[in-house]
């Protein structure tokens, strides 16, 4: 056959090919705008479907008692020594570790959706009201039930005392965010660089919410609060107060005002001194939200928050996409103002310690709180009183300090033994008698302090000792009990603490440990890496 009829022949075949492709193109054009408008549905009238699938869960490391170097018998259940044949199965009922929590990629999607909005005391520029650290001093968890379309804005004390999960040691919730970068100083960083210490703080919220699940977070900058009211032309505001401008510029008195960014974030931070737990502070803040969300409402301006986000630069960190973002935006537009719940924890202001103060959440509103939004029970968290902190300072901190010390030594011994050095029988025996000890001083602490922090925060009577006059004669009874659980649990850990720093002492002796051990509890404590595992300044 010639060239040419062959040529002919094919012609049908590449037209057929051509409207093959084409049509696939059109369909795949297709298939595109669908999913588009599908999406765009989901933003403007699904927007809880967004959120169906959470971030992957931050794993945080978890505080466990260091495992024996060789086989040692104890009363406590320990660590299998590395090497040695596996453990029989715990007996039934023996407590276990908590799984850590995963995103699943078939998540149903939620009936409520909890943010922990943050504000970082810093601009830009790297300057900080905080020392050498920026802290979250602002906590407001906003918790969206689609279903009955109402918003709840929670203030959470900035200077609770708490606990970071999964580290060593006691902080102020608005350090926590530091704990999770290291103790890292920068007052600023990318997203990426500053997710860490923003989910951590997530993760300590939830606990004080009683374990609900808070996946997302926003967090600004001062920069980021003056570019975004700068951004929306300002707010008018009926101020409550006299105050100063950010930049110190102008000053405000009460009444009605058009205040721009630098005035808004000045207003936002007005401290005062007899307020124990910044509750006119909270308070303001979450009225300044109201206010912005009204303006933005009423001018038809909701929908430009994406935009408005990018207006400020930078200062802005959440772990939302846009998408969500947008959704949210949109949701608002939607949203009746009647809808938001403002609500705040409250309390004490504690004793001033090295200058800062410590919040001391009242736990009835706490748990009232809790189970009006969430329609959960939670439990009492008795560590944020001031019972507790005094007995941290009585005995507490020593504790922890002296099974530091034994570590070290435990510790040394580990890693000389994985360098290949060989150990008689009496050193094997005496570092059994120090592991023995360690292991029982950790118990008695940990029972310590959970009896005690529970026993705290049903023991209103005794936060405020002017009003032992008032006390009824349950009182006067409740307290002589607890008065005698705490002299019995001081001497229990007083002994359990001599005979861990004898045997500690004893075992350093023998491997020749050069390192010098401490055993005293510095003014402060909190410079202690022996007590709080991450260096934190609280101011």
């Amino acid at each position: 056959m010639k060239k040419a009829d062959r040529e002919k022949l094919s012609l049908p075949q590449k037209k057929k090919t051509r409207r093959i492709m084409l049509w696939m193109a059109l369909g795949l054009v297709l298939v595109g705008l669908m999913l588009g408008g599908w999406h765009a549905y989901r933003i403007l009238k699904q927007p809880a479907s967004l959120f169906s699938e959470a971030p992957a869960a931050t794993a945080i490391p978890q505080a466990t008692i260091l495992a024996p170097a060789f086989p040692v018998h104890t009363d406590v259940p320990t660590p299998e020594p590395e090497g040695a044949e596996p453990a029989a199965q715990a007996p039934e009922g023996t407590p276990v570790p908590a799984a850590t929590p995963e995103a699943t990629a078939t998540a149903k999607p939620v009936e409520r959706l909890n943010i922990l909005l943050m504000g970082i005391d810093a601009f830009e520029n790297g300057g900080t009201t905080s020392g050498t650290m920026p802290h979250t001093d602002v906590m407001m968890l906003i918790a969206i039930n689609f279903d009955e379309n109402k918003v709840d804005l929670i203030s959470l004390p900035r200077d609770t005392l708490t606990t970071a999960p999964g580290f060593y040691g006691y902080y102020k919730l608005n350090g926590v965010f530091n704990v999770g970068l290291g103790g890292w100083k920068r007052p600023v960083g990318t997203s990426d660089e500053l997710a860490d210490g923003f989910l951590l703080t997530c993760r300590a919220a939830e606990e004080w919410m009683g374990g609900i699940s808070i996946p997302y977070y926003y967090g600004l900058d001062f920069q980021a609060v003056i570019d975004i009211v700068d951004a929306i032309g300002g707010i008018d505001y009926d101020v409550d107060q006299r105050f100063t401008s950010m930049s110190g510029q102008h000053t405000y008195g009460k009444g009605m005002h058009h205040l721009d960014g630098d005035a808004v974030l000045g207003y936002l931070r007005i401290r005062n001194a007899a307020d124990g737990l910044d509750s006119s502070r909270t308070a303001r803040q979450r009225r300044m939200m109201v206010a912005i969300f009204k303006k933005l409402k009423n001018e038809g301006k909701l929908s430009q928050i994406p935009a408005l986000i990018n207006a400020a630069n930078s200062g802005i960190y959440t772990n939302t996409t846009l998408s969500q973002t947008t959704a949210l935006a949109n949701y608002a537009a939607n949203l009746d103002s009647n809808s938001i719940q403002t609500r705040s924890m409250f309390g004490d202001l504690g004793q001033v310690e090295y200058e800062w103060r410590y919040a001391y959440v009242d736990q009835q509103n706490r748990l009232d709180i809790i189970r009006e939004v969430f329609g959960i029970e939670a439990e009492p968290v008795g560590i944020c009183t001031r019972q507790f902190e005094r007995w941290l300072h009585t005995v507490g901190f020593s504790a922890m300090k002296y099974m530091r010390q034994a570590e070290k030594v435990l510790t040394q011994v580990q890693e000389l033994k994985d360098a290949g050095e060989s150990f008689t029988e009496e050193q094997i025996a005496i570092y059994s008698d120090c592991y023995r000890a360690y292991v029982a001083l950790k118990a008695g602490f940990d029972s310590a302090k959970d009896t005690l922090s529970s026993r705290y925060a049903t023991a209103p009577w005794r936060e405020k000792t002017s009003n032992k006059k008032n006390w009824t004669e349950e009182n006067k009874v409740a307290d002589q009990e607890l008065s005698s659980l705490e002299a019995d649990i001081l001497k229990s850990l007083n002994d359990l603490k001599a005979s861990s720093k004898d045997a500690t002492i004893r075992l350093s002796d023998a491997i020749g440990f050069k390192t010098r051990l401490s055993w005293n509890v510095p003014i402060d404590w909190f410079k202690d890496p022996d007590i709080n595992e991450v260096i934190v300044n609280f101011g």
